[in-house]
């Protein structure tokens, strides 16, 4: 041990099982003078007993070596546990500090325990050159100015015997014990007091978990309300536009045509929206249900094709499709499918300037069929990629700063694809576009 200074103030030798009692004795008067502690007493007591006993056991013979010692401003009681006896191999001493050691004499514990008792600990072995143990118990500061005085005392007092010290020591020991019984009863009774505690906080827990799950469900009532309310007249306003555009009311002027375009694409807006809050809402409770069977996937990218094009057009994107001709069928929830790809697909649209291209393919390998929906778009920077299908999370980049929405459309879209047991992976690059893809489950893959 490193800038320590010992001032010694005696050795008690071991050569009978007598002395261990002997060496408790010394160094229990000895703490006690020092002016340690009850607690730490016994903890230093403990720790000694052990390696008295392992210089008995193992050694046969040894000493034990009490001094003061010293490093800067702190100040304490060194004990130096010391045998000629065989030593100790380093694997053996690897086991007996991870206290998995056990002669057959059944001790082998105890060094293991004593470093944990000590401040400082410190063991020199080898195999036929005995073992020095040496421990170390720090005082506290505003004690140790008083104990270097009484130097010359502790040394006369550590001389002097006592008389009987066996049956002192055994009487001490009792004292001990039930100290510690005492202390462990009073365990005991903080330990009850923090379960009725405990137990106290689980029942609040369980009324405030309740009120929570009373409110989501107050929430998810709401919505439901909410969006059946909404989608009523939505449904309405949608029928009347559609009514203006079949030409049954005549021609209408360029600047009708513009309003009517303009509510059309607003209805359709609200309508999303609604479905958005809605599918959320029972994406969350785990209310969502998959409607499995098995369909074409080429008759559903034509038919978003189709629906997708005036937008294309309008934007001057060019909307490529990619499909082979002997694509087999998916076994998934077409409704669910749709509208995974209906978000994939006006996000791709949404952040592609003019002149750009959108491709949606679809390739069958490893028995699953792999989906995906590519663009020559903005791009997305790595940062953002990360909580990029977060809830009403919507990444931006300078150049889609205008662009608006509820934030939810990659979320559902992820559960959505989840929910059907694959995961959906996105490459990007800032300025040169994305590519967002998932996989389902072939009917092929399915009939074995």
């Amino acid at each position: 041990m490193k800038d320590i200074i010992s001032t010694r103030l005696g050795d008690i030798y071991v050569r009978r099982e007598s002395d261990i009692v002997k060496v408790r004795d010394r160094v229990r008067r000895l703490s006690r003078e020092m002016g340690f502690d009850s607690t730490t007493q016994i903890k230093i007591t403990t720790a000694v007993s052990e390696v008295t006993r392992n210089i008995y056991e193992y050694a046969k013979s040894g000493a034990i070596l009490l001094a003061l010692a010293e490093r800067g401003p702190d100040f304490g009681l060194q004990v130096t546990a010391r045998d000629d006896g065989p030593g100790i191999d380093e694997a053996t001493l690897r086991s007996i500090m991870r206290g998995h050691y056990q002669s057959a004499s059944g001790l082998g514990v105890g060094l293991a325990g004593t470093r944990k008792l000590m401040d400082e600990f410190d063991i020199q072995t080898q195999p036929g050159e005995g073992t020095r143990v040496t421990l170390i118990k720090w005082m506290p500061r505003g004690l140790a100015d008083d104990v270097k005085v009484r130097i010359e005392e502790l040394r006369a007092h550590f001389g002097h015997d006592v008389e009987d010290s066996a049956i002192e020591e055994l009487q001490q020991q009792n004292r001990d014990l039930a100290k510690i019984l005492a202390e462990l009863e009073e365990k005991r009774e903080q330990l009850e007091e923090l379960n009725r505690q405990l137990q106290k906080s689980n029942r609040e827990l369980n009324e405030a978990n309740a009120k929570l799950r009373e409110l989501a469900e107050l929430r998810e009532e709401f919505l439901a309300l909410t969006t059946h309310d909404l989608r009523s007249p939505l449904t309405v306003i949608s029928g009347v536009i559609s009514f203006f555009t079949s030409g049954r009311l005549g021609e209408l002027s360029p600047e009708q045509k513009n309003m009517v375009t303009m509510m059309e694409r607003n209805t359709q807006n609200l309508i999303e929206l609604v479905n958005d809050l809605l599918d959320a809402s029972k994406l969350e409770s785990g209310t969502m249900r998959l409607d499995v069977a098995s369909f074409d996937l080429r008759g559903l990218l034509d038919e978003l094709r189709e629906a997708m094009e005036p937008l294309a057009k309008e934007k001057g994107i060019e909307l490529v499709e990619t499909i082979p001709q002997n694509l087999p069928q998916v076994e998934a929830d077409r409704a669910k499918i749709r509208r995974v790809l209906q978000n994939l697909l006006s996000n791709a649209l949404k952040f592609t300037p003019k002149g750009g291209r959108v491709e949606f393919s679809a390739e069958q390998g490893n028995g699953r069929v792999l989906v995906s929906v590519s663009d020559t778009g903005v791009g997305i920077a790595p940062e953002d990629v990360a909580r990029l299908f977060d809830k009403y999370e919507q990444a931006r980049s300078r150049a889609t700063r205008g662009e608006k929405g509820t934030g939810l459309g990659l979320y559902i879209t992820k559960q959505l694809v989840e929910l059907h047991g694959s995961d959906i992976k996105v490459e990007s690059e800032v300025g040169r576009g994305s590519t967002f893809s998932f996989t389902l489950p072939s009917v092929k893959t399915l009939g074995g």
